[in-house]
């Protein structure tokens, strides 16, 4: 069991010292190499190039879609950089010659990068699930990377409905590359996404793993990734205690699950989903401003989703007691932990976290402790940006949240993407 919890490093650092890799001799030029197109280069590793340019723009700038030959090499070139990465056929590895470098520096198996940088083999449908006030086009970025630059296959958006019980999988308009059946990966829908207890949630959930399990004979398992509460109902279904909105029997798991990576998942509730709630008179004594106002959009402070995510409510006490309602020990565990923003976790009290969730509730082995499960957990630091905001509350000061910049954060799509595997 890992249980480490590692602190990212600089891009620049992490990239050169982990995992960016990448190839050249330096003898080979923009001027006797030949340009060639995409397809005349193996997908893998056009993936692992674009991977380099898409995630690390402060090494491999301006981006590129065509390779060069120089034999025995394979590579790109970027002139703003003044970078090149490549692979040698000569002993499959990746080279990078940055701007200071007199030669080629032999960063490793192509094989070791591919898997990386989530190249390699697909051996689940890996299903991303959206949190409250959200949908699938939280992960509008991601999917379009996935298709355009890894070379995956868009299966669609599965949605439940309540009035059927069935799965209907959709491909959105501003997408041309979706099966609408068969694929590596989907965004789901939730029926509703405030008025659905997290129960409920994983019992959609539940249906939504069956129905993309159909669509893919031969696989016996998906992969989830879950940000916010979508870790939550991931949760529900795997400790079986998932349940359709309206049956009290709960629906239990069926070992369809390889892994779950859970970012800013507050898998302990949140003290805004708390305030949001009772709408405390101190904040609104001077500004009329609402704690619920740090989000973007629009949160209904008497929804079942924000009482659910109320420290020590009924719903996280029960998924939290994990002697009655254990994690399955065969799932692996990943938390990507968002920080960067001081967090509120009492009126008085700051935590490290993304503004809306502290660092220990989104970290899962702070709830399982010393169980013997397969777990890691990773924080991230996130920039403050447009995705982001902040609110002046009375008596506390300027808050801000970068929570609902988690799933378009270059950083934390990295890490995705090293965990797919």
């Amino acid at each position: 069991m890992d249980n480490q919890q590692r602190k990212s490093s600089s891009l620049l650092t992490h990239a050169l010292g982990v995992i960016i890799v990448a190839t050249i001799c330096n003898t080979a030029s923009a001027n006797d190499s030949t340009v060639k197109a995409d397809t005349a280069t193996p997908p893998d590793i056009m993936c692992m190039m674009n991977w380099a340019q898409t995630f690390y723009p402060n090494l491999f700038s301006p981006p590129v879609s065509g390779v060069q030959f120089s034999s025995p090499y394979t590579y790109r070139y970027y002139p703003d950089t003044n970078a090149y990465v490549g692979v040698s056929s000569a002993d499959n590895h990746v080279y990078y010659q940055g701007p200071n470098d007199a030669s080629p520096q032999d960063m490793g198996d192509l094989s070791a990068l591919l898997i990386e940088a989530g190249c390699g083999d697909k051996p689940y449908p890996v299903i991303f699930i959206h949190g409250i006030a959200s949908s699938a086009n939280t992960w509008v970025s991601y999917r379009d990377y996935l298709i355009n630059n890894a070379g995956w296959t868009f299966g669609g958006i599965p949605a439940f409905n309540p009035d059927t019980k069935t799965v209907a999988i959709s491909c959105p308009s501003d997408s041309t590359s979706c099966t609408g059946s068969t694929g590596n990966f989907y965004t789901l829908n939730f029926s509703d996404n405030q008025e659905l207890f997290l129960d409920v949630q994983g019992g959609e959930l539940a249906v939504i793993i069956q129905a993309v399990l159909d669509e893919n004979p031969g696989a016996t398992k998906v992969l989830l990734i879950g940000h916010s509460t979508g870790g939550l109902a991931a949760r529900e279904y795997l400790q079986g205690l998932a349940r359709v909105f309206d049956s009290t029997t709960t629906i239990p798991y069926r070992g369809d699950v390889a892994k779950l990576i859970t970012i800013g998942t507050p898998h302990q509730g949140s003290f805004w989903a708390e305030t949001c709630h009772v709408n405390f008179d101190i904040f609104d004594i001077f500004d009329k401003v609402g704690i619920c106002d740090l989000l973007p959009y629009h949160i209904d402070s008497n929804s079942v989703s924000i009482k659910d995510l109320q420290p020590n409510s009924a719903a996280l006490n029960v998924l939290n007691d994990l002697a009655t309602h254990p994690l399955p020990s065969n799932v692996r565990y990943v938390s990507i932990i968002g920080t960067g923003q001081s967090t509120l976790s009492s009126l008085v009290d700051f935590q490290t976290g993304d503004g809306i969730v502290t660092d220990t509730s989104q970290n899962l082995i702070a709830v399982t402790g010393d169980l013997p499960l397969l777990q890691k957990s990773t924080t991230i630091d996130i920039p403050f940006r447009d995705c982001g905001n902040k609110i002046k509350v009375p008596v506390i000061g300027s808050v801000g949240q970068t929570h609902t910049c988690e799933t378009t954060d270059i950083s934390v799509g990295a890490e995705i993407l090293r965990n797919l595997q």
